[in-house]
């Protein structure tokens, strides 16, 4: 068995990527997920244990946001799309078919404007190219879509209901309620109270 101390030592010191790390096995053998992987130091490893972590944390707090619904909408797929490039490898395909909502799960990777899907989730990584994000969040306007940012630090104004924020070893989830309200989003008020978020406003 890998001890602990042996896991810090192969992440070099870096505490928030060792403990990553930790909580995706954990996770993952929890899941009964047989696909573990050997340990691996070499930082495009570490990049993606980072973000299963953020995956698993974007579904999640999406069980306590309530999307407007009519008839119709709860016979359809429940859509996560995330704008190229994909930073969560294969590892948002593992999303495809899962429940949320009582409704099946399918994901998307938008590479063009006219590729955006009737979405309730959009993911935007922040190496994403700013005109088309531009483009998209113009195209979405006013519809009930729950917009995430990735950002590495609190530096950024928010410009989105939701948004990643890393300090130090924590990774913090910034929640803007005037966001959630103008897409007619209602989150569940354990949302606000849950460790690790954050609630803000936007600048003026």
């Amino acid at each position: 068995m890998v001890s602990y101390p042996a896991i810090q030592n192969a992440f070099a010191g870096n505490q928030f990527l060792c403990r990553t790390f930790v909580f995706c096995l954990l996770s993952s053998i929890l899941a009964g997920d047989a696909s573990i992987q050997p340990l691996q130091a070499e930082q495009p490893a570490l990049l993606a244990n980072e973000y299963n972590l953020k995956l698993a944390r974007l579904y999640a707090t999406a069980k306590f946001i309530n999307w407007p619904e009519t008839p119709e909408s709860a016979q359809r797929p429940f859509v996560i799309a995330v704008v190229a490039p994909d930073p969560f490898g294969g590892g948002l395909s593992k999303l495809d078919g899962r429940k949320l909502k009582d409704r099946s799960i399918e994901t998307k990777v938008v590479t063009t404007v006219d590729e955006l899907p009737s979405c309730q989730i959009l993911f935007v990584p922040s190496n994403a190219n700013s005109a088309l994000v531009e483009q998209i969040l113009k195209k979405i306007g006013q519809q009930p879509v729950l917009v995430w940012r990735d950002q590495t630090d609190s530096s950024t104004p928010l410009k989105s209901a939701c948004n990643f924020v890393r300090q130090g070893e924590n990774l913090i989830i910034e929640i803007n309620p005037a966001e959630m309200q103008r897409a007619k989003l209602s989150p569940d008020g354990r949302l606000m109270s849950l460790n690790l978020v954050r609630v803000v406003k936007p600048n003026p």
